[in-house]
């Protein structure tokens, strides 16, 4: 009779467990939160290492980043609350452990937090609140998740939009203020950065998406993709008419300053679109990389925000496109092997403490 060490066997199932849960993982969100990151790296690297004015199609490829982001952690939130069990509670010490990883990169800025809202701000605020929605009916969701839409641009008018958020610097280095400037109130609620309105109605699509994807199975059917397709043109139509100012808000060149109807529009129609090709063929060996850029993507974030300011910016300011486009390759390739690096890690780190697994992702 052969003896088995029982701390080999422990070993043995606990690698099991964890090969277990990651063909559990819903592969393609991964997918899409690692395409989210690699067009996001070009938005956050161009404001000070390529020269303006940025050619349009940047601008458009670097400006549906932040809804895919937003909505999936909106999503992870339904997932989690009905596979997991987690309450209100998980979500208000989650948001809150967000919310403070924000405050530390305005610090690694040298701003006062708080003030021109980071995307960590809004994602933070949005976790609890996308539970307590989870809890309502679904025509309650639906309404809810499509009024915060389409009273943006009302708010907008109401309130005002400035050119730049305001920007005030720790130790009285400098102070960043437009013409046209408004409140710390009011870049939270329209016109920060990353203000409540629209950008928490993702978080809340996410909800809705999660539950339709629950009784769906799949996004990979011909119906996502066809109302995706209409919603994408439709709002393609409108963003035509009324872009809105397109502002650039030093070298941020996104077409959400400030976000409207058509834009709004046209990022729903394309998440669905891009969910539905996903769906197709999740395993796809070519989503690998984007697949293990996803399962880490808080400390990429924070990974590649430092290694834009404190090692790319110092070197190379304002170069011309070709040598932009080197760099941001250069950058990402970097980021994905320090993310397969991480994933190699988590294996070894079973017992991981909370505060490592909130870093290094699940």
């Amino acid at each position: 009779m052969e003896i088995v060490d029982p701390e080999s066997l422990q070993a043995f199932n606990e690698v099991k467990l964890m090969k277990a849960m990651a063909l559990n993982r819903d592969v393609t969100i991964d997918t899409i939160r690692g395409l989210a990151i690699f067009t996001m790296v070009a938005a956050n690297l161009a404001p000070d290492v390529l020269i303006e004015p940025h050619p349009f199609w940047f601008r458009f490829y670097g400006s549906f980043a932040a809804p895919f982001f937003i909505l999936i952690s909106g999503m992870m939130v339904a997932f989690t609350t009905q596979t997991k069990g987690h309450g209100l509670n998980y979500f208000l010490l989650r948001g809150t452990m967000i919310a403070t990883t924000g405050v530390f990169v305005d610090l690694a800025y040298k701003i006062y937090p708080f003030t021109s809202v980071d995307i960590l701000y809004l994602i933070g605020i949005s976790l609890p609140l996308a539970y307590l929605l989870l809890r309502m009916n679904k025509l309650c969701r639906w309404v809810i998740t499509i009024v915060v839409f389409v009273i943006t641009p009302i708010l907008q008018k109401i309130f005002g939009y400035t050119d730049y958020p305001t920007e005030i610097y720790l130790w009285g280095e400098k102070t960043i203020i437009a013409k046209n400037q408004t409140s710390v109130l009011n870049h939270w609620i329209v016109d920060g950065w990353f203000p409540i309105f629209p950008w928490i109605g993702f978080s809340l699509l996410g909800v809705n998406l999660a539950n339709l994807r629950k009784s769906l199975s799949t996004f990979g059917k011909g119906s996502v993709f066809l109302i995706g397709a209409c919603i994408f043109a439709l709002g393609s139509i409108f963003w035509w008419q009324y872009p809105g100012s397109l502002l650039t808000r030093g070298g941020s060149s996104e077409l959400f300053y400030p976000a409207t109807i058509g834009y709004i529009m046209s990022a729903v129609g394309l998440i669905r679109i891009v969910f539905f090709v996903v769906d197709q063929k999740p395993s796809l060996i070519i989503y690998r990389p984007l697949q293990v850029l996803g399962r880490s993507s808080l400390l990429i974030y924070l990974l590649h925000l430092e290694l834009i300011e404190y090692i790319i910016t110092p070197i190379w300011t304002k170069a011309n496109l070709q040598t932009f486009l080197l760099i941001y390759i250069c950058l990402l390739w970097f980021l994905i092997l320090v993310a397969y690096g991480l994933m190699a890690l988590k294996t070894k780190l079973r017992d991981r403490p909370f505060v490592i697994r909130f870093l290094f992702g699940g």
